[in-house]
């Protein structure tokens, strides 16, 4: 594409004199991929300065380069200047790549908790009824032609596009899509066309980069401003945030709740039934009644099975399509995932709740499926019964701690979820940072009270925390190792102010200690 029309009409601002009619073969923002031919977008991010390595772009052949700066030149090189850096790259990343968001049905899931299921449902059921359908997210990435790990929730504006393209290439007719707070407030997903908007819930997070709730409320809202007036956005009816989040959407409203919860919402689930694995589902809405079995507990999984069953009808699945498509669904890896077995006589599970609102979510989901604890107990009694072990009296173990370098006002936070939900405490690391943990653990350890301290144990390693859960765990016990889910790496300091990762995955270490736990064959255990 020649550069003249792929600026055309877009607010840049080019030096007379300039050659606009250089061809164009990619876009990208990181001076280390450029090629002979590529457009440059120098601008600043929040771990590097892109308009510093200009004059490494230029030498690896860039043939123009886009930025903020004005006064940035580059001899023999083209430089627009762009007033709204963060704008102009999405709307030339979906230029160049041909608008693939027009020929994809984009629903985009915005939230503190629940994004990454809802998305993995939606991406599930509509591929499990052969409407192809890509997906991006803070697990997996769907392309259209691979599935593969994630390296963030939402991606830069350019890789977004390309993305895109490489879906549509695929087969794709449908997207389900993760959009974060940082990536709607830095304009990423600003060119893309939305079809479904969803917002799950607000609650305290992400303060040291928004640091206002109002201001985190308003990156969310972004979402429902692109939304296409002829879409769909789903929402929860009592979430005290929805009204400022919805307010500029000018598409048509669903609104959603748990039944009993929400009086005169447009979509309602209710939980008939359920266990340890799964749970029955009653869903009423648009698509008329389904009732169904998933594999997924807890009131805030049977929310995320409406807001997804909801955006799947307004993709057009019948009540037929949606009701075959709901039986295969699954978690996503790290999302209340059980790695333990009958053979273990406890239940153990990792999960990815880093905030003081999931923790108390998952905290209380598993609760109150234990003994004497709710309506499903009876349920866990008969299993863990008929294998012989003992369930009166269980405990809730919680392993949890606060990644490093990040919003510190949730720590005592999360120290007061856990003592009010868990029966016992296994205070650990999480990613540090380039923080020290122990004064990590100091502040989670404010915001639990002197009367829980004695239910408390300190570890600041965070394997010995696992293992130290799971060797004085009881028959019947059930253990929850929250804050880094699906993750297969720690973040540490590497001393000089910097960091390193090191393979380190909750799931592994479970299963490790578990399997020296069990019993050997002929012996017993009590």
């Amino acid at each position: 594409m020649l550069l003249r029309d792929l600026i055309s009409g877009l607010t840049l601002r080019a030096p007379k004199g300039s050659d606009l009619s250089v061809r164009i073969c990619d876009l990208t923002e990181d001076s280390r991929t450029v090629l002979p031919g590529s457009l440059f977008v120098a601008r600043s991010g929040r771990v590097a300065d892109g308009r510093k390595f200009v004059g490494d772009a230029c030498a690896a052949g860039a043939a123009a380069i886009v930025t903020d700066d004005p006064d940035l030149t580059c001899d023999r090189v083209p430089v627009l200047h762009a007033p709204d850096i963060l704008g102009a790259s999405g709307a030339l990343a979906e230029r160049f790549y041909g608008y693939p968001t027009r020929n994809l049905s984009v629903v985009g899931v915005t939230g503190t908790n629940g994004k990454t299921t809802i998305s993995f449902l939606v991406w599930q059921m509509l591929n499990a009824r052969d409407r192809r359908c890509g997906l991006i997210g803070t697990v997996l990435v769907d392309d259209g032609r691979e599935v593969g790990p994630a390296t963030m929730t939402t991606p830069p504006a350019v890789e977004l596009s390309r993305l895109c393209a490489s879906m549509v290439e695929g087969g794709c007719g449908a997207l389900a899509m993760e959009v974060s707070s940082h990536a709607l407030d830095q304009k990423r997903a600003d060119a893309l066309l939305f079809r479904v908007g969803i917002f799950t819930n607000l609650t305290g997070d992400h303060l040291d980069y928004h640091k206002t709730m109002e201001a985190y409320a308003d990156a969310k809202a972004r979402l429902f401003g692109l939304l296409d007036p002829a879409g769909r956005a789903i929402v929860p009816l009592s979430d005290p945030w929805t009204p400022r989040v919805t307010a500029t959407c000018r598409a048509p409203v669903w609104t959603c709740a748990v039944s009993g919860r929400g009086e005169g919402a447009d979509c309602t689930v209710e939980i008939t039934s359920g266990d340890m694995d799964g749970m029955s589902l009653r869903l009423r809405g648009p698509w008329g009644e389904i009732t169904t079995r998933v594999a997924l507990i807890g009131n805030y999984n049977a929310m995320n099975v409406l807001q997804a069953t909801a955006a799947c009808h307004a993709l057009g699945l019948s009540a037929g399509e949606l009701e075959l498509a709901l039986r295969g669904v699954t978690a996503p890896p790290g999302r209340l995932e059980r790695v333990s077995t009958p053979a273990d006589r406890i239940f153990v599970f990792v999960d990815y709740a880093h905030s003081d609102d999931s923790l108390r979510n998952v905290l209380r989901t598993v609760g109150a499926a234990m003994p004497g604890r709710g309506h499903r107990g009876e349920r866990l009694a008969a299993a863990a019964g008929a294998a012989g072990e003992a369930t009166e009296g269980s405990r809730l173990i919680a392993v949890f701690g606060c990644g490093g370098d990040r919003d510190r006002t949730k720590r005592p936070r999360m120290g007061l979820a856990a003592a009010e939900c868990a029966d016992e405490l296994v205070l650990t690391s999480d990613n540090p940072r380039t923080e020290r943990p122990g004064d990590i653990i100091a502040e989670v350890l404010a915001g639990i009270p002197a009367a829980a301290r004695g239910r408390l144990t300190v570890q600041v390693d965070r394997e010995r925390a696992i293992r130290h859960a799971i060797e004085t765990a009881r028959p019947g016990d059930v253990v929850v190792i929250a804050g880094k889910g699906h993750e297969t790496e720690q973040i540490i300091s590497d001393g000089a102010g910097g960091t390193i990762r090191t393979h380190f995955d909750d799931r592994e270490v479970a299963r490790r200690w578990l399997e020296q736990r069990r019993p050997v064959a002929g012996t017993a255990r009590g």
